[in-house]
């Protein structure tokens, strides 16, 4: 009986473990000619689980990105709004949802501002999020290029 009370702690404690938003900071990395911040994050609990982020934002001249690591049980739901989408295209925006490097990913690109969003689904509860303004959506998918996304997806895996 001591023992399978020790299991279930051991479990418990297995199953609740999220690990923590400064796990992800290295692979938030520099990006050549790009001026980051100090990364930042939050781990937060509640009745649907553990939600750990991990964001860093960079600037270049009048370009933006804002990179976001997001492990959870929402992270499915982020990439909800892609899920009946393959392709739209009008005079004002562009969505698609196409594989990357290997990984599922959606595009939702503004025409009319320069900006956008690229999620990355890299775990079942785990993407990589790029917001991005001043560009177009093949210029912020060569920067996310930059990023170990095969890394971090295993590192998802592993919390």
């Amino acid at each position: 009986m001591k023992r399978l009370k020790y299991l279930i702690v051991l479990l418990l404690f297995t199953f609740s473990y999220a690990g923590s938003y400064t796990d992800l900071y290295p692979y938030l990395v520099d990006i050549k000619g790009w001026k980051g911040d100090k990364p930042t994050g939050s781990k937060m609990s509640g009745p649907f689980g553990t939600a750990v982020t991990a964001q860093r934002s960079y600037i270049k001249d009048s370009k933006s990105l804002e990179v976001t690591i997001f492990k959870g049980s929402m992270a499915a739901a982020m990439f909800a709004p892609f899920t009946m989408i393959t392709e739209v295209d009008t005079p004002t925006e562009y969505v698609k949802v196409f594989n990357f490097k290997g990984f599922k990913t959606g595009l939702s690109h503004n025409k009319q501002e320069n900006s956008g969003e690229i999620i990355v689904f890299l775990a079942p509860d785990g993407v990589f999020s790029v917001k991005y303004s001043g560009m177009g959506y093949k210029k912020a998918l060569d920067l996310i290029g930059n990023f170990p996304l095969k890394e971090i997806s295993k590192k998802l895996m592993e919390m």
